[in-house]
């Protein structure tokens, strides 16, 4: 079958799958009922003990209904929900009854945290607008865990608000009794309220989760499917203030280049205060500031090996970015549960890691001391929603100029290497019960006083786009989902010039007539835009999408993107049975056809996937899938020279894992893939995870990959004499590389708000260059091998050491063709990262922090693997810091 007709046949398919073509669902989502709030009259003691005069009066809601393991049966055992609430907080109070409660689990974890026990989580919606909300969990060891919820059923961990929680376990089961001050959620004004809620209750050895109000697993929803809140009357918005001040002690103990480096003696000691405002404008409107932030308490990046033309992207774990993060994250996916993605590269429009980012001119000299990071002079944030359903999101951060110190000669300068720079990020969006619509615009500004900087980076650069979303039906069961974005780039012609040369654009790739360089231009323009199909309920649902990206398309400056010039679709089509049968609890299956293209209508991929998975009676689950793609063309090998075949080939990808709530569960991935070169790779990874105690976590396993490239990318040389790729040799190489890794996390709590957590990541990275040559024709896969095909190719001998040794290539043999040489490529890292992070919750809202990262690095022997490297991860010389942070919080 033509692959055109079968992305059609899927999507239509899709398309023809009606509600009464499917199985009857079991449990179906019961109507909504109203629970009602009591004012209590006096002050509730939170004990955890539900004795306060307010819970006799308040009348408790009981109809849960299981989802696991049998979803619409009554639960196995009684839980009462009641309401309260005073001036200034709300109230929850729990008595959650267990026939065996010696068996209650009450695994401590660190707050916010999944806790391996049983837990009870509390869902409101106080403006009950069926799209947003707040999560509060506690566990029976008293652990919290809080998030906010978007658009229905996104949920974010990353929140942290500021409420109280007290957890008594007795011969009747636990209680539990919660506090969530209004000035942690916003509400509308009104005389009487009606809020949403839900609950849900995990019963740990049972694996039973149990709802008030049940969403089956074939359908979707949270803040939708919520019960009434009523009887919140009279209560007043009051204006807040919280203040957390912190003050760090920072000392940083690094081997110097050399012995003669006169900016590094071996250690260096700093100190610095800051602050961290939240105020709260009104119920629906809270302005978050900080100045000078320091975010030393954040878990490190993990080690990587890079071979690609594009950065590694990290995720934000920085609290004062993370917070509201999902009022800016959700342009574009409004209303779907669900984006597939296959080769889908459309880039993110803000990425708040450059907020701070590290310093993008490299300053030279014989010494160079240079900031790691971007200081944050101050950031402010102002999110909220109207009445009226409109939802604002506004980010504005400045940072500082940053200067590096040379040595070059005897002479010190002092050398800029990031402007002074304002971001700024707008969001507004506007929803309803069928559809919703919004705006996100960035910008960057930068005061590029240096000639330097200025040939390096646009002086401004821009970003504004719409999104939408539509549901097809009143059952929301059908919604189409949309955003489209420009972007305006403006700098002197050196800045634009080198935009064009990145590896997002490649204008000068010298076969592609839709693109090329504009010499002397001082601006450029592109956009992106997407368009989204989804049936997001039944045991059958649908996805498929059309996206886009122009080669002139830039958001690095704030965002993050690693393609251009690039669109594509998909279809996929998934196949659900949540509930148990004779042989397994739950299982799946997906197929999908997807293909890609550039803007010159040439196809950049072509290929198919699917997968199925199952969880067999005793909770063990396993899954498997596989995918391959036909030939089509390659214009990102050669990295901005003449396009290549790109290769036919495939995959295969198999892991599972054990019940987790043992004392030891594992989980376990094996995949490798192959192309028709011969290129091909292997992955495995083991992990184990322990509980010896109630208090303490490890987990634990390593991870292997075992690849050989074809055409790995060395470098290009400009020659006249390569006639056949436009006047300029790219060079590859065979490549074996090997690694190796051992991530392990050790968690130990004292108590719910004191912590250690440890993070520990041995990696040894080998990469074996060999058999070099050069592209010989575009539109080929072919290469000519140096001292085989064409030319010669010679090593140098004997490289000092701590020098790699160089390669001289005679492309021609002693013809025209210009001799040029490059460094052996090879390389062999053996890092080392521990980071340690102690956390105590002295008082309600301020914490103290103790933090040790230890990096360990060594490459010798480049290419080579052996048994000693596994020896120097732990002789190499250590590069330690350790800070102490201590805040505290004021609110009134």
């Amino acid at each position: 079958m033509p692959l055109g007709r079968c992305t059609a046949g899927i999507a239509v398919f899709g398309l023809l799958i009606s509600p009464a073509s499917l199985p009857a669902q079991n449990g179906s989502a019961k109507s909504a009922r109203t629970i009602t709030a009591v004012r209590a009259s006096e002050k509730v003691i939170l004990d955890g003990v539900l004795n306060d005069r307010v819970w006799e009066t308040a009348l408790p809601a009981t109809e849960f209904t299981q989802r696991d393991p049998d979803e619409g049966k009554p639960a196995t055992e009684r839980t009462e929900l009641r309401v309260a609430y005073d001036d200034f907080n709300i109230y929850f109070g729990v008595r959650l009854f267990d026939t065996e409660p010696q068996k209650i689990v009450r695994q401590l974890s660190r707050r916010d945290n999944y806790a391996d026990a049983d837990t009870f989580t509390i869902q409101i919606s106080p403006y009950h607008d069926r799209l947003t909300g707040a999560v509060f969990e506690v566990s029976a060891a008293g652990v919290q865990r809080d998030a906010i919820v978007s658009n229905d059923v996104f949920t974010d961990y990353s929140w942290e608000g500021v409420w109280e929680s007290s957890v008594q376990v007795d011969e009747l089961g636990w209680s539990l009794e919660v506090r969530v001050p209004f000035s942690q959620l916003r509400f509308p004004r009104a005389e009487h309220q009606v809020w949403g809620i839900n609950a849900a209750r995990f019963i740990h050895r049972k694996n039973e989760s149990v709802w008030l109000q049940l969403v089956p697993k074939t359908e979707n929803g949270l803040a939708s499917r919520m019960d009434d809140l009523a009887g919140i009357d009279g209560i007043e918005a009051h204006k807040h203030l919280d203040l957390m001040p912190y003050v760090v002690g920072r000392s940083e103990f690094v081997e110097p280049s050399s012995r003669n480096n006169p900016f590094n003696d071996g250690s260096r000691f700093f100190g610095s205060t800051g602050l961290d405002i939240k105020y709260g404008i009104s119920s629906n409107f809270t302005l978050d500031a900080t100045v000078n932030p320091d975010f030393g308490q954040v878990e490190v990046d993990p080690a990587v090996v890079n071979l690609s033309a594009f950065e590694t992207f990290f995720p934000e774990k920085r609290p004062f970015f993370l917070e509201g993060a999902n009022i800016f994250n959700n342009f574009g996916r409004g209303g779907s549960n669900n984006f597939w993605g296959f080769n889908r590269q459309e880039p993110n429009l803000f990425y708040s890691r450059r907020i701070g980012r590290q310093p993008q001119r490299t300053a030279e000299g014989d010494f160079v001391d240079s900031p790691t990071a971007t200081t944050i002079l101050g950031a402010g944030k102002l999110t909220g929603k109207t009445r009226s359903s409109w939802t604002f999101g506004l980010v504005e951060a400045v940072t500082g100029r940053e200067y590096a110190k040379t040595l070059q000669a005897d002479q010190r300068l002092r050398v800029e290497v990031e402007p002074l720079t304002n971001y700024f990020v707008g969001r507004v969006l506007k929803e309803k019960n069928r559809g919703g619509f919004g705006f996100l615009a960035t910008g960057v500004q930068r005061d590029l006083s240096l000639p330097a900087l200025r040939d390096l980076l646009p002086g401004s650069a821009y970003v504004a786009g719409g999104d939408g979303y539509f549901y097809l039906d009143s059952d929301k069961e059908w919604v189409v989902t949309g955003k489209l974005a420009g972007s305006w780039m403006k700098g002197n012609a050196a800045a634009i010039d080198q935009l064009e040369r990145s590896s997002q654009h490649y204008f000068q790739r010298p076969d592609a007539r839709h693109v090329r360089l504009h010499p002397g231009a001082t601006s450029m323009q592109g956009w992106t835009g997407s368009v989204n199909l989804n049936r997001q309920r039944g045991n059958v649902t649908f996805n498929a999408s059309l996206w886009g990206t122009s080669p002139g398309f830039e958001a690095n400056d704030v965002g993050f993107q690693t393609g251009g010039d690039i669109a594509g679709t998909h279809a996929v089509v998934l196949y659900r049975k949540p509930n148990p049968d004779r042989w397994t609890r739950s299982r799946y299956a997906w197929a999908a056809k997807w293909t890609t293209w550039n803007f010159a209508r040439q196809i950049q991929g072509n290929g198919w996937n699917g997968e199925a998975g199952f969880t067999t009676m005793n909770y063990w689950s396993f899954w498997f899938n596989g995918g391959g793609n036909w030939r089509g063309q390659d214009d990102r090998l050669t990295r901005g020279g003449p396009a290549a075949i790109g290769l036919a080939g495939g995959f295969l990808n198999l892991g599972g894992y054990s019940d987790s709530r043992k004392k030891i569960s594992l989980n376990y991935y094996y995949g490798q893939g192959s192309n028709r070169a011969g290129g091909w790779n292997k992955q495995g990874n083991v992990g184990m995870n322990l509980k010896p105690s109630s208090s303490f976590t490890i987990s634990t396993g390593p991870s292997v990959n075992r690849s050989r490239g074809i055409a790995q990318y060395v470098q290009s040389v400009t020659d006249t004499t390569a006639v056949h790729t436009y006047g300029n040799r790219y060079v590859f190489a065979d490549i074996d590389q090997f690694q190796v890794s051992m991530t392990t996390r050790v968690n130990w709590t004292l108590s719910p708000r004191m912590s250690l957590q440890v993070f520990a990541q041995p990696l040894i990275s080998v990469g074996d260059y060999w058999d070099f040559k050069e592209f010989a024709r575009p539109k080929t896969f072919s290469f000519s091998r140096y001292g085989y095909d064409i030319g010669s190719i010679s090593a140098s001998a004997n490289a000092s050491p701590g020098e790699k040794r160089q390669y001289t290539v005679d492309p021609d043999g002693g013809g025209p063709g210009v001799p040029f040489t490059f460094d052996d490529p090879d390389f062999n890292l053996k890092s080392l990262r521990i980071n340690a992070i102690f956390r105590w919750e002295w008082k309600l809202g301020s914490t103290l922090y103790f933090v040790w990262t230890e990096n360990r690095e060594d490459k010798s022997n480049p290419g080579q693997f052996s048994t000693r490297d596994i020896g120097r991860l732990f002789t190499a010389h250590a590069n330690d810091i350790f800070l102490v942070r201590l805040a505290y919080w004021f609110t009134r």
